[in-house]
């Protein structure tokens, strides 16, 4: 009788505990930079170290945004997203859309300490490497996700 509660007790901790880990906050996270170009790794990298004006620099370099007044834009957005939600912690890949062979869309949520920024970034592999011609950033995802269509459904009276 004890071996078998021993037994059942064991398996209970091994199948469980795993489980509920996933829940806590220190569970370890799938690393999203395996997938993500260098351009894109480089300038989330920059904006957890140095900040949000670090990470507009890093994305925009060498692209035809750089020099670009939207900019300021999309650092005062990252600022404020700070403000709001507190420090930035941690990103998500959502998802990734190859439009062409040297054209891809990005699609991520940004991890604030009290909450999300959502974030499209459009990059174009150009001469070996990846550049960005794109990004926005909003609280609001459905400002920066694709919308989902419904099946259409009619209903027909004869």
């Amino acid at each position: 009788m004890t071996t078998r509660l021993l037994s059942l007790s064991l398996a209970v901790f091994l199948f469980a505990a795993p489980a509920l880990a996933q829940y806590t906050d220190d569970a370890p996270r799938h690393n999203p930079a395996l997938n993500l170009p260098p351009v894109m790794v480089s300038g989330l990298d920059g904006y957890k170290t140095k900040g949000a004006e670090e990470a507009v620099r890093l994305w925009v370099k060498d692209s035809p945004l750089e020099g670009s007044n939207d900019n300021a834009t999309q650092i005062s957005v990252l600022r404020q997203a700070e403000q709001s939600y507190g420090a930035y912690q941690w990103y998500e890949l959502i998802s990734t859309r190859a439009v062409s062979p040297r054209t891809m869309v990005i699609y991520l949520v940004l991890d604030y300490e009290r909450g999300p920024l959502f974030a499209r970034f459009t990059l174009y592999h150009s001469n070996h490497r990846w550049i960005m011609t794109y990004f926005d950033v909003n609280s609001r995802e459905e400002n920066i996700f694709p919308p989902v269509y419904a099946p259409l459904t009619t209903s027909r009276r004869d």
